[in-house]
């Protein structure tokens, strides 16, 4: 088993964990990925992970460490819905939603967390230690418990209370520092002096989050080919920072082709707040560029920077970026949760809002299947996405209920 870097082709040994490819890291920061035995994902290997139970380690052969070593906490096995009335109001007849929020801590992380969790314990790492403004921090605190490893978290105070709540409650140890960047520096410094897995991204410019931890991202194009019967649709559209998920869906489904268990790649679309894969795209960039941003609402993937993993895989599968501002997502987030029954994070409505634009400009055809990946739930948020207004009052009589229905919410019966 080895890291191989995902652009020039350098292989290193898996003894330790380095931050990102050390001969590209000067000209176009890259992360690397593992190689190791497998089995070729074959039609016959499919069938038989369609007979085992649901759930991420049911696809073992395919990830770095065997099921007997697994962490789990019974994570993958999420629903593939239709979205008839949201995908009616983009004009889109088959829009079909991955729902991450059913994972343990209710977000896709924890396919990661599951992984490089198994692996840190496999592997005689010490401890956990990741950098995150939520879902990833929560995800490694929870698995990390069950492994029996500690944890320590680093973040920010400028993210939302409830989230910092939420990474503490599995008992990490969760600390602030004064800027993002200070958090990947510290990172780094605990996994070379103290030998912990560094779960998340430690490079600066970002390459995105350890190499074990993407192979359980993988899962994720299994289960939707697995759920379409071994076909794939048109496209599947990410909310993407760092492109974890993105690199992900890439190598699940190019191994899925390489076996002939499918027989073309989708294109993977990535939504983003900032437009740092989107301006790379238009000026043929080989690398992601930096581009002005604060103060979006969509905190969880507010990047100025997105990395080349994210580049790659969208160039490999002739995808492509759209940036949407946050008006567009808010609309798109009420449509979904007051439409289709589903609460998401804020992040996770903006692939709707991607598909608007692509669809306005013809990039998205009406009859193919489209796939919207829904990150994570939608009680990590409520300070941005839910009203806090006072509820209003009424007296125990119809005549009152039936006009304060109308003033307030405009139901005339």
């Amino acid at each position: 088993m080895r890291f191989r870097c995902s652009r020039c082709g350098t292989t290193y040994g898996v003894g330790s964990d380095l931050a990102a490819c050390p001969r590209c890291q000067g000209e176009v920061p890259a992360a690397l990925h593992l190689e190791y035995a497998q089995p070729p994902l074959t039609p016959a290997l499919c069938e038989a992970w369609a007979r085992r139970p649901p759930g991420l380690w049911r696809y073992a052969e395919a990830l770095p460490v065997p099921s007997e070593a697994a962490v789990s906490l019974g994570e993958g096995g999420t629903p593939l819905l239709p979205l008839p009335r949201v995908g009616a109001r983009l004009g889109l007849s088959r829009l079909l939603a991955k729902n991450e929020a059913q994972n343990p801590t209710w977000s896709f992380k924890d396919r990661l967390a599951s992984v490089a969790v198994s692996w840190a314990r496999a592997n005689d790492r010490r401890g956990i230690a990741v950098s995150s403004s939520g879902n990833a921090g929560a995800a490694a605190a929870a698995y990390a418990a069950r492994a029996g490893l500690p944890c320590v978290i680093f973040t920010t105070r400028s993210f939302p209370g409830t989230m910092q709540r939420f990474m503490r409650a599995y008992g990490a140890m969760v600390v602030a520092t004064a800027t993002g960047p200070d958090r990947w520096s510290l990172n780094r410094a605990v996994a070379e002096a103290w030998g912990w897995l560094p779960l998340s991204n430690v490079a600066d410019p970002p390459v995105g989050s350890h190499a074990s931890g993407i192979e359980g991202h993988k899962t994720i194009a299994f289960e939707i080919a697995q759920d379409l019967g071994w076909q794939v649709p048109a496209a599947v559209i990410v909310p993407v920072a760092y492109g974890d998920a993105m690199a992900g869906l890439a190598r699940g489904f190019a191994q899925l082709l390489e076996g002939g268990a499918i027989d073309h790649l989708p294109r993977l679309i990535a939504a983003e707040t900032y437009p740092s894969l989107s301006s790379a795209l238009a000026a043929e960039s080989e690398a992601p560029l930096r581009v002005e941003g604060q103060g979006s609402q969509t905190f969880s993937v507010a990047t100025p920077r997105s990395t080349y993993q994210a580049l790659q895989a969208i160039r490999r599968t002739r995808g492509t970026a759209v940036a949407v501002p946050d008006e567009a997502t808010l609309r798109w987030h009420r449509e979904l949760r007051e439409r289709e029954g589903l609460l998401v994070e804020l992040s996770s409505a903006m692939p709707l809002a991607a598909a608007e634009r692509l669809r306005a400009d013809g990039a998205l055809e009406t009859d193919a299947p489209v796939v919207v990946l829904l990150t994570s739930g939608g009680l990590k948020d409520p300070e941005v996405t839910l009203s806090a207004e006072e509820l209003p009052l009424v007296d125990p009589e119809l005549r009152d209920l039936a006009r304060v229905l109308r003033e307030v919410y405009g139901f005339s019966g």
